[in-house]
């Protein structure tokens, strides 16, 4: 019989043994908890639920994959490595090669598509955070809230630390920059405490925006925005991310899910 108030004990232990195993490496931790059925809880979990619980069935019950796949992601995950690649060469105290990222992109992608890719490396080098310490990078994290939910699991994209204070970012990409949503810095601030002992971190979402010539925007195409949090938003974090658990253990246990009526905004439309 289901127990919720031990339903997931030993599961926090299990995801930071993969993490040790992993050292570290971001892009496999969600594909190896998956593989290993290692019951988590993520901040993209979490969102899919609230958006459509018939797009968490597919997305993550059936585990179905987006065919073909949307350029927007294979976008958005070169930008991320190359971002994380800068870092890693700064941190080691390395030159980074301009021309070196545009041939790789180059090799992936032509016509527009390579075009918004150029512009966001340029943004992103001109962007730059100097003076500062690199604590993660593209870091895994895993913590527990109860039993009763599986451990909350991300990947911070950057962690830096300047004069003391810790600044954390998330980088964003698309064809538009996209309204904040708290929860997901709520979860990085929680890890960030418990983690470092930091009880007041700086959090920025940069996003970049695709163009196709970055002198004829109207409006930026980076944006580096901070997000402020309020010490009373982890309940409020804490509530939303119980609720979502709940409904993904009913669709898990129902092994279905119903659909909202958004399906024009759902990757999943056309195979749902």
């Amino acid at each position: 019989m289901f127990d919720p108030h031990a339903a997931y004990s030993g599961e926090l232990e299990r995801v930071q043994q993969v993490i040790a195993r992993l050292a570290g490496d971001g892009d496999r931790f969600a594909e190896t908890l998956r593989q290993e059925q290692i019951a988590h809880l993520s901040y993209s979990q979490v969102t899919a639920v609230e958006f459509c619980p018939r797009r968490y069935y597919l997305q993550y019950v059936r585990q179905v994959e987006l065919t073909p796949v949307p350029a927007y992601f294979a976008k958005g995950k070169l930008i991320h490595n190359i971002i994380a690649e800068t870092y890693i060469r700064l941190n080691a105290a390395q030159s980074v090669d301009r021309d070196a990222y545009f041939q790789r992109i180059g090799q992936a992608f032509d016509g527009e598509q390579r075009v918004h890719l150029e512009n966001a490396v340029a943004l992103h080098l001109e962007n730059l955070w100097h003076g500062c310490r690199v604590v993660g990078i593209e870091q895994p994290f895993a913590f527990a809230v109860s039993d009763a939910m599986p451990p909350i699991v991300g990947v911070i994209d950057l962690i830096l630390e300047k004069d003391g204070q810790f600044i954390v970012i998330d980088h964003k990409t698309g064809h538009d920059f996209y309204p904040q949503d708290e929860l997901q810095m709520a979860i990085y601030r929680e890890y960030i405490r418990r983690a470092y002992g930091a009880v007041d971190p700086q959090f920025y979402y940069e996003s970049y925006r695709w163009v196709n010539n970055l002198k004829r925007i109207r409006k930026p195409a980076f944006q580096r925005h901070p997000v402020n949090l309020q010490y009373t938003d982890w309940q409020v974090a804490e509530n939303r991310l119980k609720a979502a658990s709940r409904q993904i253990e009913a669709i898990r246990r129902a092994h279905s899910g119903s659909k909202t009526g958004i399906c024009f905004r759902c990757p999943y439309f056309r195979q749902c």
